[in-house]
């Protein structure tokens, strides 16, 4: 038994050591664990008495949940609860196409089972991973998770009947974070170059901002107040006017127009979107605010007059890395998660500020209300429908949402706005789901705010010893880590003193820390090799072109079909290994067609078939005619930010 514990913790040990360390730390077993025959002469594991498997025929079980599987792709994990006798990972090893991972919580169970089975040839194929808790489960989700990655959650009878709370739990944070890294693969992967594209433009202007990170602890000790566009805002708005010099004050733009109605002048305002919402920040009291924004965030915000303009290049996103390696920086650690509350809570935690304080971050619809009053989008309205018994969207004032929902479409008919509302409220809708409230209630909210409960709670987890955490906005969404605390009772509480910003933020003296002349080099560098890459696409298209005019032609994969999918296939690892993987730029504007092509080479290894062939076809020919696109404009964009610097520096240098 020894020897075969050694041999499966000596395989565990390649993806889990520290589960090796649990199961080696259990010297004793609480329960009582044995193996004997079923009916059927099958071994069968026995916990305290109870058939773990089926006492008839365990191999038609395995068999049956196999077939369930509403999914079996090459890229699909499949999640077993509970490990038995492992037969149920020998079926799926045996006949399912994905990666298996074993939940045992139990570590007395898991030693047992360890110490009687030998896993070895499942282990050979690569394709075995064990986990005891969420945490090694987010380990290894995190591993094994790609593009387009399908999950299955499979378990016996026997966990469903004697820890059906464990199974459903364990089945929900599945769902949960599956969801929530699906979510960010296929956000980063089909949004990569319209992140890029947006950081592109004026980047002359972008390089030569002063950067946030380059003041950590700045405000080291000072109270934050993160005010954000949520319900709970509007009914504390008195006290914020009143407490607003106790607190440096960072407020997302949505929020901004109800911080200006009701005469308060927050320190920074936190934007990241991409599309154009100057409208929603351009407000006479801006030369009074210091202006926080990503690489990305659209650069409308370059003609407002703000006091101060800081710029962040989160980790998140590769445009954000190559910004500051054309910027010959350092990529200094700093979090986004793709909302602006997330990133105004991250500036004012990178600065230092302590406590943390969040309001009108309700996360969930309440009172009615999907926004605060008085805020850009209050048109908004979440009502509970007493004939279909649910909660939906509706808009209490459409004239005042679609003015400033289509802020960026000012150009564009009303017939258009009208669809572009109809889309959206469609879409809210479609992603109404139910959260838990602070008072263990369930709340109606948008799909994605589930999402960002989530990234805050991570937050929560991270720096909760180094930060007082709290959550004034009473009324809305459980964030887990954050004390629920009343805004008044925060002032008097963490917040009581007065102390002046102005001087503070003053005496900072920001300012840009970049060689103009190194970003001019780096830029025509990346120049010169998309240069190469776009003769490479050209090439790659014509190929493609003919290459589906022959199938389209014989309607059967043919060896002509054959000879140019062949050509395909090298030009595209030419591409992906000379070029993508050696320049950022590149990688950013080719990524999402090569996730797809990539994404056929994982199902499908090599074409076999006229199908095959013509799924292939359809892929190349989006990678090449696409990536073209992308290449020529980031071509475009590049070459005039190298004009305006070395019209900007041949300035300076001829004032100087």
């Amino acid at each position: 038994m020894e020897d075969i514990l050694k041999n499966n913790l000596i395989n565990i040990a390649m993806h889990n050591k520290s589960l090796c360390d649990k199961v080696l730390s259990v010297q004793e077993f609480s329960k009582h664990f044995e193996i004997s025959q079923n009916l059927a002469g099958e071994y069968n594991l026995l916990i305290d008495g109870k058939p773990v498997h089926s006492i008839t025929d365990i191999n038609n079980e395995s068999e049956s949940l196999f077939e369930q599987l509403n999914i079996d792709k090459n890229l699909s994990v499949h999640f077993i609860y509970g490990a038995g006798l492992g037969y149920l990972a020998d079926k799926y090893i045996e006949k399912a196409k994905g990666r298996v991972v074993v939940y045992e919580p139990d570590i007395e169970a898991l030693r047992f089972v360890l110490s009687s089975v030998d896993f070895s040839e499942n282990f050979k194929t690569g394709r075995l991973y064990f986990a005891s808790s969420f945490e090694e489960f987010d380990n290894i989700i995190n591993l094994l998770f790609r593009y387009k990655t399908n999950v299955t959650v499979s378990y016996l009878d026997y966990y469903k009947l004697y820890h059906k709370p464990e199974v459903e739990a364990f089945t929900d944070y599945v769902q949960n974070r599956v969801q929530l890294v699906d979510h960010n693969f296929t956000f980063q992967i089909t949004n990569c170059f319209s992140f890029f594209s947006r950081t592109l433009q004026n980047a002359s202007k972008k390089f030569l901002l002063p950067m946030l990170t380059d003041y950590k602890d700045a405000f080291k000790g000072k109270p934050a107040l993160i005010v954000s566009a949520g319900p709970s805002l509007h009914k504390n708005i008195e006290l914020i006017k009143k407490y607003q010099d106790n607190a440096i004050i960072f407020c997302v733009g949505t929020a901004l127009g109800t911080l200006y109605n009701n005469g308060i002048t927050p320190d920074f305002v936190n934007v990241i979107e991409r599309n154009n919402t100057k409208v929603l920040y351009d407000f006479p009291f801006s030369k009074d605010i210091s202006f926080i924004c990503e690489t990305f965030t659209e650069s409308s915000y370059l003609d407002v007059d703000f006091k101060q303009k800081l710029l962040t290049a989160s980790v998140e996103t590769d445009d954000a890395r190559w910004f500051l390696e054309k910027a010959g920086r350092e990529l200094v650690h700093f979090e986004t998660k793709g909302t602006v509350a997330y990133h105004a809570l991250y500036s004012a935690y990178y600065l230092g500020c302590n406590p943390l304080i969040l309001i009108g971050q309700d996360l969930a619809y309440t009172d009615g209300r999907c926004y605060a009053k008085g805020s850009k989008f209050e048109g908004l309205e979440c009502i509970f429908d007493e004939d279909t018994q649910k909660y939906k969207i509706v808009l209490s004032d459409y004239d005042k949402f679609k003015e400033a929902y289509c802020s960026s479409f000012a150009d564009y008919s009303d017939d258009v706005k009208d669809c572009v509302i109809n889309d959206r409220l469609q879409e809210l809708n479609k992603n109404l789901c139910m959260v838990k409230g602070q008072n263990n209630n369930m709340l109606p909210t948008e799909g994605v705010y589930s999402l960002f409960i989530e990234y805050i709670k991570n937050f929560a987890q991270r720096y909760k010893a180094e930060r007082t955490l709290i959550n004034s906005s009473v009324g809305g969404a459980l964030i887990d880590g954050f004390d629920v605390i009343p805004l008044e009772e925060v002032f008097t509480g963490f917040a009581s003193s007065a102390f002046d910003k102005k001087s503070l933020i003053d005496s900072i003296k920001f300012e840009p820390k970049v060689s103009p002349k190194t970003v001019i080099t780096n830029l025509k560098d990346d120049i010169k090799v998309l240069n190469e890459t776009l003769r490479k696409l050209e090439k790659g298209a014509l190929i493609a072109s003919n290459f589906k005019k022959e199938l389209d032609r014989s309607r059967f994969y043919t060896s002509k079909a054959a000879d140019m999918a062949v050509k395909l296939s090298v030009i595209y690892a030419d591409l992906t290994n000379n070029y993508m993987l050696k320049n950022r730029a590149v990688k950013i504007a080719l990524l999402t067609e090569y996730s797809n092509v990539n994404y056929l080479n994982k199902e499908h290894g090599a074409i076999s078939d006229y199908s095959d062939a013509c799924e292939y076809s359809d892929a190349y020919n989006s990678y090449f005619k696409n990536n073209i696109i992308n290449i020529n404009a980031t071509i475009y964009y590049i070459s005039l930010a190298v004009k305006e610097l070395e019209e900007s520096d041949e300035s300076s240098n001829t004032k100087s």
